[in-house]
């Protein structure tokens, strides 16, 4: 993802999905299928998951900035989407290609936001938001509690932190 913009108010958005990409695509290194499924409890969902949710996510977030952008996974990822059989699921290094690519197109869409729309209204009813700026920055935050998720799910797996 570019680390630059054209706009002010696009500039910490923009660095938090850059800062995030490393640890997005890093999470699934070197997991084997068995672990890509391996949830920390029953109540939680599987690292795959989470990451092909954060990348489905971004590509929303892509096609709120005008460009077309489909992952081919259908609702698989979507919001309080029940886990299913893993087979129906794409493979962990087609989530990081798809994360890979996604990431790419995010940062020169955010690069090439121009300040009015920024502050033009929001494109979703999120409560307490109301600027494109403000969801842009909620959808950041969205980013970041996930990516968070993928570090602790990774350590549960008995694997070193990636970050720290």
């Amino acid at each position: 993802m570019s680390s630059t913009t054209r706009t002010s108010a696009a500039t910490p958005i923009a660095m938090i999905f850059s800062f995030n990409d490393n640890f997005l695509l890093h999470s699934l290194e070197g997991l084997s299928e068995e672990e890509l499924w391996r949830a920390p409890t029953s109540y939680n969902n599987p690292i795959l998951w989470v990451a092909g949710h954060a990348a489905q996510t971004r590509a929303t977030v892509v096609q709120m900035l005008g460009e077309h952008f489909e992952t081919g996974w259908g609702n698989l990822f979507d919001r309080g989407a029940k886990v299913g059989d893993a087979k129906l699921y794409p493979s962990g290094p087609e989530v990081a290609r798809v994360t890979s690519e996604v990431s790419s197109r995010l940062g020169s869409a955010l690069a090439n936001l121009k300040e009015e729309r920024l502050s033009g209204p929001a494109s979703l009813p999120i409560p307490g938001i109301e600027t494109f700026a403000d969801e842009l920055a909620f959808f950041a935050l969205h980013d970041s509690y996930h990516v968070g998720q993928l570090v602790y799910i990774r350590k549960s797996l008995g694997y070193p932190g990636l970050a720290g």
